[in-house]
């Protein structure tokens, strides 16, 4: 360490102030043409302000004076041999720069000690010209930077920086041994992303994955915290943000043109040219992906500042086809003003709100509130952090749409999908939660409510005073041994009495002389469209009145007709949602239970998977009106085929786009694929909305991929979905129209 030649840079170097900045370039700049190696060392006084505001302004300028007169003679003391002083340049305050030419190898060891030399030598010269009473030794911050020279005008800046920062924390400090393994980390790109999955809570599909960050393994900033912690102290966040965000799109090309990315976007760094110009969409281009496939998520670390310029450029992001989320809502900053501004098309939900959900009837409301809001503004949530079956269930309870967590799946180099056994449990959640619903909303006795009952030897005036002292009730029920045998209305009651004679004549009888003797009564099994319609046949007058639900004929309960109208709508609307909107017919959730019924029930059954081969053609060449079109008339043959062909148990499904789906007895699977084989191309001549040159082998086809399923040969649907999957994609093989079974497949294996 001590290797030094003995002779010292003798001539004396003026200091340089900040002004003067041209100069100190000048003179790096022919030290470059040397070929010397350029090191800064950058000082401050420490506590400078703290001297300043105990013995005032004049006393702490005498004390930079007097370490402007010895930084000079300290820098010479400690030279040697392949140092060379260049140029002290004054930057701000009580901050030097000491500018070094360096002849030998550059070695950090020698610099620490170099630096560490220098410190010491400028504390010992200060502290002796300074002698108030009272004052503390003078101390110093020094630090080191080398300067390569490529860009010289930027690196004077970062050089200083970097520099300072060694001496803010402390050259042999932990912590700076951390901002130089951090500084390394950013300089070599030494991170690479992990995909976490996210997926749908009522299916247990995959949406897409997030982007999530990690340090060099077995390294102090393995942790994503950590690097943005220390990215954060030494303002270096924007370089990290933006170099992940450069490594998830890399990662494009293991990503599915359906699936999505999310990669988190911070509030500062909005503006990011990478992604508002054209360089993202060269990459992307290779990839055949488009920015539909990218969900920027806006983290909460940082509160937005100006929301209308921020505003501004996410519709720059809107207009180019990317989609916004909302990350960490409900923790922290200003997440709910961010949704009303931004108007997300997630909201990421923070684990904070997530964990322990179970248990939790605070968070379960706040939850319930999130669910009610996105529906009506037309977004969706993602739960973060799900870690336990219990909260699985709660939030899949609740209705939120998407989750993330470990127990969906951990964050891993691969795309990976959802872990198997939490994809069963979502769907056997979900299957169980459908079976509920769809028996509560068909019969009557699901929706009911209570009324008050009384005899038929009440009186009139005791109804009245009921009604007067119940104000949430609109009828009462007339019970004989529990069995109805009447009905009043609230309405009803008060017209008669508020008549002319009503309350002279009616006052102190029995409920029996006004009640209505002829009240629509049905059992409980009776389902809601059967209800409704008789509810709409009766009299206007009566038009309104409530059911009488009954069990075994003894009341049960109520139910209004608002009620029925809105259950029946429900209804309807659940039907709707389950089919497919173009063709009607039954749609993946139906379909999962169809398959699902006849495993379960052992039978012996056959799918057969229809998918239109060069269909991809006619969307691109006439549109989407000719497309759909195409699976319009191709849904019609499969239903015309089961028709035909007599199947009263078959089942014709449409899986979306141009797959559909048959159930059948195995008695049958041949005679669908002869049927559909032989009039195929009859559907597409002549009528009205196919306006193409000519439909035939050469420009569309159908493959017919028949999937036998034996009792105990498959125990769910997604093992009945994977082997169709490689029979189907046999039958493709096959040029025209083909019907391949699974034996021909597993004959060939």
């Amino acid at each position: 360490m001590r290797s030094f030649l003995d002779s010292l840079f003798k001539h004396k170097v003026p200091f340089i102030y900040t002004d003067q900045r041209y100069q100190v370039k000048k003179l790096l700049k022919e030290q470059f043409a040397r070929s010397k190696t350029i090191v800064l060392f950058y000082l401050d006084i420490k506590n400078m302000s703290e001297i300043e505001a105990k013995f005032g302004f004049q006393e702490a300028g005498h004390i930079l004076i007097q370490l402007e007169r010895v930084l000079l003679d300290a820098s010479h003391s400690v030279l040697r041999g392949e140092a060379a002083l260049i140029a002290i340049q004054k930057l701000w305050g009580d901050d030097y720069a000491v500018y070094l030419s360096w002849e030998g190898t550059y070695k950090d060891e020698i610099m620490k000690e170099l630096c560490l030399d220098l410190k010491r030598e400028v504390e010992d010269k200060v502290n002796k010209r300074v002698t108030y009473p009272n004052i503390n030794p003078i101390e110093v911050h020094i630090g080191y930077a080398k300067i390569d020279g490529d860009d010289l005008v930027k690196e004077m800046y970062t050089s200083v920086k970097y520099a300072s920062q060694m001496a803010k924390f402390g050259i042999m400090s932990r912590e700076f041994k951390n901002i130089e393994l951090f500084n390394h980390i950013l300089e070599t790109e030494d991170i690479h992303m992990v995909a976490q999955p996210i997926v749908s809570l009522k299916t247990g599909a995959l949406l897409g994955w997030e982007s999530l960050l990690r340090g060099p393994e077995g390294s102090a900033f393995y942790s994503p915290a950590d690097l943005f912690d220390c990215a954060q102290k030494t303002g270096r966040s924007f370089q990290l943000e933006s170099l992940c965000r450069r490594k998830a799109i890399d990662n494009f090309k293991y990503i599915e043109s359906s699936c999505k990315l999310f990669i988190n976007l911070d509030a500062r760094s909005i503006d990011d040219p990478f992604l508002l110009r054209g360089e993202i969409f060269k990459q992307m281009e290779r990839y055949r992906l488009t920015p539909h496939n990218i969900v920027f998520e806006i983290t909460e670390r940082h509160a937005i500042k100006n929301f209308d310029s921020f505003r501004e450029i996410i519709q720059e992001y809107r207009k180019k086809g990317y989609l916004i989320a909302v990350d960490d809502a409900g923790a922290g900053y200003s997440s709910l003003e961010a949704i009303a501004e931004i108007y997300p098309d997630y909201i990421k939900l923070d684990m904070a709100l997530i964990r322990n959900v179970d248990i939790d009837p605070i968070k379960q409301a706040l939850l319930e509130t999130f669910v009610k809001f996105a529906n009506k503004v037309k977004c969706k949530i993602i739960a973060e952090g799900i870690e336990t079956e219990s909260e699985l269930e709660t939030l899949i309870n609740l209705g939120v749409d998407y989750g993330q967590g470990f127990i969906l799946g951990r964050p891993n180099k691969e795309f990976l999908s959802i872990r198997e056994e939490a994809g069963k449990f979502i769907k056997h959640l979900n299957w169980n939660n459908k079976t509920t619903d769809e028996e509560y909303t068909n019969k009557v006795g699901d929706i009911l409510t209570s009324t008050i009952c009384v005899t038929k030897d009440t009186l009139v005036r005791e109804v009245h005073y009921i009604f007067e002292r119940n104000n949430k009730i609109d009828s009462l029920v007339i019970v004989n041994d529990k069995q109805p045998i009447g009905l009043i209305m609230r309405s009803q009651i008060y017209q008669i009495l508020g008549g002319q004679y009503g309350s002279s004549l009616y006052y102190e009888k029995s409920i029996s002389q006004i009640m209505n003797k002829s009240p629509l009564i049905v059992d409980k099994r009776t389902k809601i469209d059967e209800v409704a319609k008789l509810a709409m046949d009766r009299v206007s007058f009566h038009l309104y009145d409530v059911i009488i639900v009954t069990e075994n004929d003894k009341y049960l309960g109520i139910v209004s007709v608002q009620s029925l109208l809105d259950m029946l709508a429900k209804v309807q609307l659940e039907m709707a949602a389950v089919s497919n909107p173009l063709t009607g017919l039954p749609g993946n959730i139906r379909i999962e239970k169809e398959i699902s019924k006849r495993l379960n029930n052992k039978q012996d059954f056959s799918v057969i998977y229809c998918d239109l081969d060069k269909f991809k053609f006619f969307n691109d060449q006439y549109g989407f009106e000719i497309g759909d079109e195409i699976i319009l008339r191709t849904a019609k043959i499969l239903a015309t085929a089961n028709r035909v062909i007599g199947d009263k148990q078959g089942f014709v499904g449409h899986i979306g786009g141009d797959d559909f789906i048959i159930i059948t007895d195995p008695a049958y699977a041949r005679q669908y694929g002869d049927y559909i084989k032989e009039h195929f191309y009859s559907q597409f001549k002549g009528g009205e909305g196919l306006r193409v040159e000519s439909i035939n082998q050469d420009t569309l086809c159908i493959s017919l991929a028949c999937l036998n399923c034996l009792p105990g040969r498959y125990n769910t649907p997604l093992q009945v979905s994977e082997m169709a999957a490689k029979v189907k994609k046999a039958a493709k093989q096959i040029n025209g129209l083909s019907f391949v079974e699974d034996e021909y497949l597993l004959q060939k294996v």
